[in-house]
């Protein structure tokens, strides 16, 4: 997942003043308990048949931040969701079996997981009552993987189809059990991981590589995939990690880093810490080529509070360079161009779905439309698609086929104080 602004306190660390600002997310109803009913407690299933009313619409549910520090990334996973339907329906009819189709968005939280099981308690039975909510055909979402691993358990029982634009964590898809009911069309850190160290061997040519994780799980996992392959194509790897919740001071690190001169220095986690470890290290006398990923990319959270400071920095998992005409047509149904870097994988999320649903949702003599989640499922799991992101197929976990660019990974660097994305 893309830079969360956990702690919303970069410029004033990065000034060396430490402010320390708490921020409380509400549900609008609930407690754990409710979350843990919603855990226990699901009376659909993958044997019964999804059922959209006569004269009900097909609801699309996405499960994202709509509030707190993150919400820009669950507001507009929320209006790219609806780009995709509105994409979907000029390229196909406006409604399946005489329905409409509409979006309902729940906030999730996003990395607070009972936040995002009583998201999933309202998309599946509303807020009335636990009666699977009418019309919900699948979940675009959650956005982010903490979130998603509470859940994704959740919807499988239920028998719904979850495909998130931006959940990256790479045991998201392989732990799950049969039947598999969540897919991706982001990438995953084993991607990234990959991308990162096909750089490192085949641009920079380097044989001594430091890697930085900052002991949190999406940090973690990403900087063990790179770990693996570098070490897999013979780089002399050092791994080191920082303690997030105490940690600002990480000169002693970046001065064993500048006296062991590796050739690349890797950190995998989030701002402020990416920013605060690049400048240390520049501070330390370290000139090698630093390099992140999408948890680090940002104008905002690294290259403003770095200044000219921040040149030269490498990134995988930046924002795609989109098509002119899907901006041009984002625009003109949103009103402004997007800001995250996930909206072209939450469209082709929402595509895939409806695509799915028009192939095997059965029109009943009363009006309604009766969906097999089971048959659902299997056609998104085949599902064979030229997106806004590149192709998408499945493999057996529901991960995207391909690496790099093939997955919408994208590489890009610090110049002239903006990021350029560039192929290699």
């Amino acid at each position: 997942m893309l830079a969360l602004l956990r702690r919303p306190w970069t410029w004033a660390v990065l000034l060396g003043i430490v402010v320390v600002v708490v921020v409380v997310v509400v549900a609008t109803s609930g407690g754990d308990d409710e979350a843990e009913s919603v855990i226990e407690d699901v009376p659909h299933s993958p044997d019964t048949p999804i059922v959209v009313p006569a004269g009900e619409p097909i609801i699309i549910g996405v499960s994202g931040p709509l509030s707190g520090p993150t919400e820009i990334f669950g507001i507009e996973g929320r209006e790219a969701a609806a780009v995709g339907v509105e994409l979907w329906k000029a390229a196909n009819a406006n409604t399946i079996g005489g329905h409409e189709i509409e979006v309902h968005a729940e906030d999730d939280g996003c990395f607070d997981a009972d936040i995002t099981a009583r998201a999933a308690g309202h998309l599946l039975y509303g807020r009335d009552d636990h009666q699977l909510l009418p019309g919900l055909v699948g979940v675009i979402g959650p956005t982010c993987s903490d979130g998603a691993s509470r859940v994704i358990p959740v919807y499988a029982q239920a028998g719904i189809v979850m495909i998130s634009g931006s959940a990256t964590r790479s045991d998201l898809t392989t732990g799950q059990t049969s039947p598999e009911f969540f897919f991706r069309t982001a990438y995953s850190n084993s991607q990234e991981g990959a991308l990162q160290a096909r750089y490192i061997s085949e641009e920079l040519g380097a044989a001594t590589a430091y890697v930085i994780d900052d002991n949190e799980r999406y940090g973690t996992d990403l900087a063990n995939s790179l770990q693996a392959r570098l070490r897999g194509g013979g780089v002399e790897v050092t791994r080191e990690s920082i303690n997030v919740a105490e940690d600002v001071d990480f000169s002693e690190l970046a001065g064993r880093v500048a006296s062991d001169d590796p050739e690349v220095v890797v950190f995998a986690g989030f701002n402020p810490e990416g920013a605060l470890i690049y400048r240390q290290l520049r501070d330390a006398g370290y000139g090698g080529t630093f390099l992140s990923g999408d948890g680090v990319v940002s104008v905002s959270d690294f290259i403003e509070p770095l200044g000219e400071l921040a040149e030269g920095a490498v990134f995988a998992g930046c924002s795609l360079t989109l098509p002119e005409e899907f901006l041009s047509d984002y625009v003109s149904i949103i009103g402004s161009e997007p800001e995250t870097p996930f909206p072209a994988q939450f469209v082709d999320a929402v595509t895939v779905l409806l695509d799915a649903v028009a192939q095997v949702a059965e029109e009943q003599a009363d009006g309604s439309l009766l969906i097999d989640p089971l048959k659902l499922r299997a056609a998104v799991a085949a599902a064979e698609l030229a997106g806004v992101s590149g192709a998408i197929v499945f493999d057996e976990n529901g991960d995207r086929v391909g690496e790099g660019a093939e997955v919408g990974l994208q590489m890009c660097r610090v110049e002239g104080g903006r990021l350029v994305n560039f192929d290699f």
